[in-house]
């Protein structure tokens, strides 16, 4: 993969503007341009914490993230930024706002510190991205972080994606309430924005088509200015009778799915010789709507098929979209030939991850673990295909029928997916009335910034964010703060808390923060006064001046954190001190994480004398973090529940524990009600559900007598998307009717399917 950092391009320019500002920024190009490649660079290299999601399953597992609805815990439904608006709702119709988004809102408290250790928000295939929704998340990002005076509560969004792609999709009943709140459903219209719009940063250069007639035409497509030329050249091409050849590989585009499933599938049964079936390998969780290929493969030998992946060999045998024809196949091989003269592949499976965002409690890193897997062959039968499923794909030779196009820009995105107009068959004349790209779409293209726009800007944003940055590195405001805090917590009689008698331990720390907060108060005026001079030399004066900081900081900062681990080792066998345990592990976590940004500074001031770009692999973090994992390894921050023994006696005498689960299970099999049962037990109905919903888990209940299947279905899609088995966030997202009751059975059986 080409390194853009080595690029002087606008790609380049964009990667920088993510890395040493923190505007906020829209990365947007035509078809084959590298914002795949971009997303992949920023991922490997930013010393920023970041995430990616997308607007679907599907596209979130092909950019490596997770939904918008997972990580941000967002019910379905429209949202309108207003706290006290009232409507007269529509029974199929869910209106949110910022006070019914909370209702219900759970965040633990890993998946909380996630989001405040949040430092770039990536949203991929942000064509999809409803301007409702973005406000939606910047709620959420503002109450969780305590920063509503900023867009996102101080977090760098990067929105990647062509706006010609799939649109935003709003229901028009959904469209009679937003509409009053929103210019247009798309992304660049959401109220976050309208203060802080983000930088609108096109990459310009085409990898996919050499050819500079058919270049033309796709961006006169694209600025809808195309030309009666434009036209007759595309309607040239306007063969209704063309009948392709196998070996040839062409592929059908087409703008509905039925179309594209029924010339596959009677291509398929037209070849004479076995069909062999292939079941993909699925581990842990991956949600059936975002396969990335049907679960059940049928080919044959002569089977035209496409890739949907690039070699991970590197070897470039095949790539994304290219074409070929089985020429082998047993139960356990196959093997793929082409019409380019390249050698025939043997396929491997390919294992796609559905992957889960966690903050690492030692590092304070956001890190990847991985969910669940969907292993297969990465093919698809490839007569034809729709033009929303060829995305992201690149053709030799199709055979494009859009004579129906339905939306914007779908003409656009068909024709792009193609090399040259040399392989291009045109089975239905262009159909004129398809080509306007949406108004609002043209509008926004405008905002583009100038080359000489960027780097002006750049110049002053990268200053300013340097300054910023480096000087807050060293600013021990907010751990002073959260001692001081905690030092007031100090209030109880020692007869009633046993934290009290350790008052004396914190009043001595705190004398000692406020030392070390004294001495970095004035190396603040002076980082101040370095930056304020703008000497020709100051880069090389913040580098010295940090060095010394940082090693005078650096054995202070270990040693409050060794002094708080310290504390806890003493007390952790102690009783009735789990909320003081707690406590200190959150100051301890604060001291290392206060000694992180002091090394990220120092390699950044290092980058700067060196005229490098700043990036992840600039901080030598492995050997501070090996360091932290082993002194954590020897104190157990986890502090266990206390619980008291309801088995136990008073005279030590053990009880034997009854199934209460069970006696209800008995009482159903009798031929008794929920009702019926609650009574006799002296229970709630909630409770004898919960009993119930145990049994319907493990199939000794029909699940059907307490759910149908249909609401079922739909309450575990709920679950998988919002990645969460609180029965709250979901009866948020599917709303009144729903009952908390059919939830909790539904998620019995979908917990127990799991294990």
């Amino acid at each position: 993969m080409t390194d853009i950092r080595a690029e002087n391009s606008v790609a380049s320019i964009a990667s920088k503007f993510i890395n040493n500002t923190s505007k906020n920024v829209f990365l947007t190009g035509k078809a084959g341009t590298g914002k795949t490649t971009f997303l992949k660079h920023i991922i490997k290299h930013t010393y920023k914490n970041a995430v990616i999601v997308a607007p679907t399953g599907i596209a979130a597992i092909n950019a490596g993230g997770v939904t918008i609805h997972s990580l941000f815990q967002l019910p379905f439904g429209a949202f309108v930024p207003v706290r006290d608006a009232n409507f007269e709702f529509n029974e199929n119709i869910k209106i949110n706002t910022p006070n019914t988004l909370f209702k219900g809102f759970q965040l633990n408290a890993s998946k909380r510190k996630l989001l405040q250790e949040l430092e770039l928000l990536i949203i991929d295939e942000v064509s999809m991205l409803r301007s409702d929704l973005l406000d939606a998340i910047d709620t959420v990002l503002k109450s969780v972080r305590r920063k509503n005076h900023l867009p996102f509560g101080g977090v760098q969004v990067l929105f990647i994606g062509d706006l010609l792609q799939l649109p935003p999709v709003v229901k028009d009943d959904e469209w009679r309430y937003l509409k009053s709140y929103y210019k247009s459903a798309f992304f660049f219209d959401a109220q976050v924005l309208q203060q802080s719009k983000p930088l609108y940063i096109e990459l310009d250069k085409i990898y996919r088509q050499a050819d500079n007639t058919f270049i033309s035409i796709l961006n006169n497509l694209r600025s809808n200015h195309v030309t009666k030329q434009d036209i007759d050249k595309l309607n040239s091409y306007y063969k209704p009778d063309f009948k392709a050849d196998v070996k040839e590989g062409y592929i059908h585009l087409t703008t509905h799915n039925n179309k594209a499933d029924t010339l596959n599938r009677e291509s398929l049964q037209k070849l004479e010789g076995k069909s062999f079936f292939f079941k993909a390998e699925i581990t842990g969780d991956f949600n059936e709507y975002a396969y990335p290929v049907e679960e059940n493969m049928e080919l044959k030998n002569g089977a035209q098929i496409m890739f949907i992946k690039n070699d991970p060999t590197g070897a470039q045998r095949f790539f994304n979209g290219k074409i070929g024809t089985i020429s082998n196949i047993s139960d356990k091989i196959i093997e793929v030939s082409f019409n380019d003269g390249s050698k025939p592949v043997s396929i491997e499976k390919y294992e796609w991850q559905n992957i889960k965002y966690a903050i690492n409690e030692a590092t304070n890193e956001i890190e990847e673990k991985i969910n669940g897997t969907y292993t297969h062959y990465p093919i698809k039968l490839a007569w034809a295909i729709t033009v929303h499923k060829s995305q992201g794909l690149t053709f030799s030779k199709a055979i494009i029928d859009i004579g129906q196009a339905f939306a914007p820009g779908q003409v656009y995105v068909a024709l792009s997916r193609l090399t040259s107009l040399d392989g291009l068959i045109l089975s239905s004349p262009i159909n004129t009335n398809s080509l306007n790209v949406d108004a609002s779409i043209t509008e926004y293209s405008n905002l583009k910034e100038s080359d000489e726009t960027l780097t002006n800007l750049f110049e002053t944003e990268s200053f300013l964010f340097f300054e910023n940055y480096v000087v807050q590195c060293f600013n021990f405001s907010t751990m002073n703060n959260v001692l001081t805090t905690h030092i007031e917590s100090y209030q109880k009689d020692e007869q009633k808390s046993s934290k009290q008698k350790h008052f004396n331990w914190a009043f001595e720390l705190k004398k000692e923060v406020d030392i070390a907060k004294s001495i970095s108060d004035k190396f603040l005026n002076q980082l101040k006064q370095i930056f304020q001079s703008k000497q020709p030399d100051y880069k090389e004066q913040l580098k010295i001046r940090v060095e010394a900081a940082k090693n005078h900081f650096a054995p202070i900062l270990k040693q409050f954190s060794k002094t708080v681990l310290k504390q806890i080792e003493n007390l952790k066998d102690e009783k009735k001190v789990k909320t003081y345990l707690e406590e200190l592990a959150e100051l301890d976590a604060l001291f290392f994480k206060q000694l992180q940004l002091i090394n990220k500074a120092e390699a950044m001031v290092k980058s700067a004398t060196e005229n490098s770009e700043f990036s992840k692999d600039k901080i030598n973090t492995v050997e501070e973090n090996k360091e932290r994992v082993q002194e954590l390894s020897t104190v157990n921050i986890k502090v266990k529940r206390e619980r008291k023994s309801k088995s136990t006696k008073s005279n030590g005498e053990k009880k034997e524990k009854i199934d209460t689960k069970k006696i209800t299970f008995d009482l159903y099999k009798e031929g008794k009600t929920i009702e019926q049962i609650a009574k006799e037990r002296k229970m709630v109905t909630m409770t004898i559900e919960g009993h119930l919903a145990h049994y319907a888990g493990l199939g000794m209940v029909d699940l059907k007598q307490f759910v149908d299947e249909e609401k079922m279905k739909n309450i575990i899609t709920v679950a998988k998307t919002l990645d969460t088995y609180l029965f709250g966030p979901i009866k948020q997202s599917l709303g009144d009717e729903y009952t908390y009751s059919e939830i909790r059975f539904a998620m019995a059986y979908y917990q127990n399917s799991k294990k």
